[in-house]
């Protein structure tokens, strides 16, 4: 019996760079891994061998590093939709382009107090994302379309104290002890995508970079769950042009070791640091938009 292709993409994955911008004597380090997805009219490659239209995935990377070069990179945001608006306008096959983004931070070190013009530290598991799917436009001269999600991973974030988890759902199976004073150790990733375009993609990162961190250590945890909804509802707050925000806050357990065996008290100071397995809460809040608000009136009216 006759076979199609249902659904297919291809592309090119962790395309890795790094750019110095050297135009003053205090250096700019960007350093990215970039992937390329694209969709479109690629049938015949799969079900006939034909190749014609088939762009190499070495080609896409070869793009990747010509528009680095030309554009700042530092601008995850701009850099995805330019590289992303390239393939769909360029190649009427073409009708979807997806470029994610992933960059690794490096910090200008502080020597004798003074910021080092070309020394940088990358020690941190964080990094900075970037989602852009670029669609075809339905006219030809009419711009691309399409959507931008930005984020971050790999947050490490602990506190000490100011945490706590009690009266909870319990069941036959439950041993996990009521407690109001534990460690609160995640990694957040964090999504959002925004209603408008920011003045300064940098700028408005950072600030959301700021709230999530601010707002984990604001004040006592009685869950995870709260305070992920804390932390993603000050950013809505803060920053108007946010339409979404999604996060996830894995629990990084720090189990309170038992010395008993040894004579020896343990008033909450020495823990087994342990993040297998871990609860992990996850969550997306957005703003409440008209017709919801409206739904939520007629319920309980």
């Amino acid at each position: 019996m006759p076979h199609q292709v249902w659904t297919q993409s291809y592309g090119k994955s962790r395309v890795r760079l790094a750019k110095v911008d050297r135009d003053t004597d205090v250096h700019q380090y960007t350093e990215l891994s970039v992937d390329v997805e694209l969709d479109g009219d690629f049938d015949a490659v799969y079900t006939q061998g034909d190749n014609s239209l088939a762009l190499p995935t070495d080609t896409m990377k070869n793009t990747v590093y010509a528009f680095a070069r030309e554009l700042d990179p530092c601008e995850l945001e701009t850099f995805a939709w330019t590289l992303g608006s390239h393939f769909v306008e360029n190649f009427d096959h073409i009708s979807h382009a997806a470029i994610k983004i992933t960059e690794t931070p490096w910090e200008r070190l502080v020597i004798d107090g003074e910021a080092h013009p070309h020394a940088f530290s990358g020690s941190s598991t964080e990094r900075n994302t970037c989602h852009a799917v670029i669609t075809a436009p339905p006219k030809e001269g009419e711009e691309p379309e399409g959507a931008i999600e930005c984020g971050l991973e790999g947050l490490t974030l602990l506190k000490t104290t100011d945490s706590g988890f009690s009266k909870f759902l319990k069941d036959q199976y439950t041993t996990l002890p009521e407690v109001n004073d534990r460690i609160f150790a995640t990694t957040l990733s964090a999504k959002w995508v925004y209603n408008d375009t920011p003045d300064n993609w940098r700028a408005i990162r950072e600030r959301i970079r700021t709230i999530l961190i601010r707002e984990f250590s604001a004040r006592f945890s009685p869950s995870v769950q709260a305070t992920l909804f804390e932390m993603a509802s000050a950013v809505l707050d803060a920053e108007p042009a946010v339409e979404e925000i999604n996060l996830t806050m894995p629990n990084l357990h720090r189990h309170l070791i038992n010395l008993a065996s040894f004579d020896l008290d343990n008033p909450n100071i020495l823990f087994l640091p342990t993040d297998e397995p871990h609860g992990n809460i996850t969550a997306s809040i957005c703003r409440e938009r008209a017709e919801d608000a409206h739904a939520h009136d007629h319920d309980h009216g």
